[in-house]
């Protein structure tokens, strides 16, 4: 027991809690304990440590840990105010260290301009850096019981203006990967060299969420009698070409768009699930903007911006180019569409259930009205989608018919929000308010009529520099982003959105360019069925090779005239393309069930869950047969009842077993060794390599 203590013991009982809360005024609050503080020191250590190693590595999932740390900082201080115990000094510097380093890493590491990085963080920071400065001098002003109480309820209000920064803190920060801009700048400013021959016009339709046999075309393939007709997108196949077996590179949306646009594995780009919204200064205000930094690594908030797109290099070689629909792949700097290739972006830059689901209408440097964007619907306005279809078929018409009129080639990449849920359409008499019959159905019938006004326009216009229509030098392929979500017909393929299986990925495409031979050998018809019930048949090119949709980055390039010498697509040089040319399929130059890759991966949320590979040797009663194969060594199940479980070493006859029904690992244990090593060589190569860089 110390003198003091003894004197205070001295006093009469009444004195004594008058003398402690006084001293207490003096000592306690924001004062150094007069015996040593572990706790506050090692916390106070710890803090500067995780602060610097913030600054160093720029993670930005690191300053919400922060400010927790700081929150923990704060209670700590009301529970020893409480006890009338010293606060420590080391305590209420921690959480000044975590606020000044939060601030100074969005200076260092935030994407977004100098001067709102700085205001953005001031103004969040004034609440819980005023109430920590405010605690410190209560004691001045305040003594006793009054001291303790407003202490602890300006620490409360520290806690909570932390919370509300953490809550409304800006996450969006450079990419820390290793990037390829020079790579990037240097093939796109040799395209134009290498542009020869045509440039056909490039119509590109991407559904969302649209499952394999959905379309009336491919219900005839799975031998039933299609639920949902579809006559224009089945018209696409008229002399055109059909792949039986076209997978999305991912079974959602944001991935698989990747992987589309740039011709890589989407876990090349650290693009491995979906992108959320970002924005924090929104009206409405997204709650979704600090989900990016906890399943994307090395802050990569959306499709990197040295990534080459198709868009990017069919703008190099002199095509005007729009998106129009669902971007979903970023929302701010080198993530947006005008970023990307594309001359004019009008739609959203997010998926129809996110909040908010706004339009806008954004141009690039590279357009003649400059760069503008503006936001053309709300989120409110867009609490009704109904008009969506009729909407961006005006604006594709638009802007295919300006192109056509200024005597360029053009690029439409129309992404469709639809069959996504929520399910639209327009099915009254006035076009909006009542969507109550809304259907699944509805929403693709409607899309199909509406794609049918586009269609008409392609083939009822004369090309008058090529002959012929526009159609007829229009390279148009239809397909979706990944399988169905809540509805929609897969054809009897197990699995569904989100899960690897065939269900999950396979997806339809069809294709048409007759002035490029695309279609050219027709070996088999279509069966396309009006919408008043009466069909016709025709001819159409079946494609049972399997591809993956980064395919259409390298066969557009091809098609598109930017070609080596030897004919061959000109793809940069400083990167691994891992889409393959499929124009010589869709001309019927080479076998419909030529492989044109040894092995597909699938991939889920950037891991490699399972491996294709085609043409394996078997030895059968009948000698050597071949067979396309599928691998898992180890896969959730899809079935809800026993989530819990795995599949381990199931292996797949694709050709005999297309559903998915029958693991015959122990019937060729040797075939699914060779699958294993395969699935074991790739996810090597993701770890040393994972950006593909040659």
């Amino acid at each position: 027991m110390t003198t003091e203590d003894r004197d205070i013991k001295a006093l009469p009982e009444e004195k004594e809690d008058e003398v402690r809360q006084q001293n207490g005024a003096a000592d306690g609050i924001g004062a150094i304990p007069r015996t040593k503080d572990i706790f506050g020191i090692v916390w106070l250590a710890l803090c500067c440590i995780f602060m610097l190693t913030m600054l160093a590595s720029g993670f930005n999932f690191f300053p919400l840990v922060g400010l927790v740390l700081s929150i923990v900082a704060a209670v700590a201080l009301i529970a020893r105010t409480a006890k009338d115990k010293p606060a420590g000094l080391f305590l209420w510097v921690s959480g000044l260290v975590i606020y000044g380093g939060t601030f100074l890493y969005f200076l260092i590491w935030g994407a977004d301009s100098f001067g709102k990085r700085l205001w953005w963080n001031l103004v969040l920071l004034l609440g819980p850096v005023g109430m920590a400065v405010l605690f410190v001098f209560l004691r001045k002003f305040l003594n006793g019981k009054a001291l303790k109480g407003v202490a602890c309820a300006v620490l409360s209000l520290m806690i909570a203006t932390t919370g509300i920064y953490a809550l409304f803190m800006n996450l969006r920060a450079r990419p820390v990967v290793d990037r390829l801009w020079e790579g990037h700048d240097a093939y796109l400013s040799s395209v134009s060299s290498k542009k020869k021959g045509a440039s056909p016009n490039v119509l590109v339709i991407l559904m969302d969420d649209m499952a394999y046999a959905d379309i009336s075309a491919y219900s005839y393939l799975t031998g039933r009698t299609p639920t949902i007709n579809t006559p224009n997108i089945d018209s696409i196949a008229e002399n055109g070409v059909m792949m039986e077996n076209f997978y999305a590179a991912s079974p959602v949306c944001s991935p698989s768009r990747f992987a589309m646009l740039t011709g890589r594995y989407s876990s090349r780009g650290y693009l491995d699930n979906v992108v959320f919204p970002t924005v924090t200064d929104s009206d409405p205000w997204s709650p979704t903007h600090f989900l990016d930094p906890y399943q994307f690594l090395f802050n990569v908030d959306g499709i990197l911006g040295d990534e080459v797109t198709f868009a990017e290099v069919l703008q190099a070689a002199g095509y005007d180019t729009a998106c129009i629909g669902k971007w979903n792949l970023g929302d701010y700097g080198e993530y947006l569409p005008t970023n990307q290739g594309f001359d004019y972006f009008y739609g959203s830059y997010y998926v129809n259930d996110m909040t908010p689901y706004n339009w806008v209408r954004d141009t690039g440097s590279g357009h003649p009205e400059g760069v503008t964007h503006a936001e053309v619907r709300t989120h409110a306005e867009n609490l009704d989608q109904s008009e969506s279809t009729r909407l961006f078929t005006d604006e594709m018409l638009s802007f295919m018919t300006s192109s056509v009129e200024s005597g360029n080639p053009f690029l439409a990449f129309y992404t469709s929000p639809w069959p996504h849920y929520p399910i639209f359409s327009d099915n009254n008499d006035n076009g909006k308010g009542d969507t109550s019959d809304d259907s699944y159905i509805d929403c693709i019938e409607e899309f199909d009529r509406e794609l049918g006004r586009i269609l008409d326009y392609l083939r009822s216009t004369p090309d008058e520099e090529n002959g012929g229509t526009l159609y007829d030098n229009t390279v148009v392929i239809f397909t979706s982003d990944n399988g169905p979500g809540r509805e929609g017909a897969t054809g009897a393929l197990r699995g569904r959105k989100n899960t690897t299986f065939e269900g999950g990925m396979k997806v339809p495409l069809i294709a048409s360019y007759p002035a490029g031979g695309v279609g050219g050998s027709p070996n088999s018809t279509v069966t396309v069925t009006e919408n008043d019930g009466t069909s016709r048949t025709s001819p159409t090119l079946r494609v049972t090779s399997s591809s993956m949709n980064f395919d259409i980055f390298t066969t557009l390039i091809s098609l598109s005239g930017v070609t080596n010498d030897d004919g061959s697509a000109f793809l940069p040089s400083d990167r691994i393309i891992d889409g393959a040319d499929l124009a010589a399929l869709w001309r019927g130059e080479t076998d419909p069930d030529a492989s044109v890759h040894d092995v597909l991966f699938y991939q889920k949320k950037g891991k490699t869950q399972a491996v294709q590979m085609t043409n394996v040797p078997v030895e059968t009663e009948h000698g050597t047969e071949y067979y396309d194969f599928k691998y898992y060594d180890r896969v959730q199940t899809e079935n809800s009842a026993f989530i819990d479980q795995y599949y381990v070493n199931y292996l797949f006859n694709l050709d005999a077993d297309p559903i998915e029904g029958y693991n015959v690992s122990m019937v060729h244990p040797d075939v699914a060794e060779k699958l294993a090593a395969a699935l074991d060589g790739f996810r090597d190569e993701m770890k040393s390599n994972r950006r593909g860089i040659r």
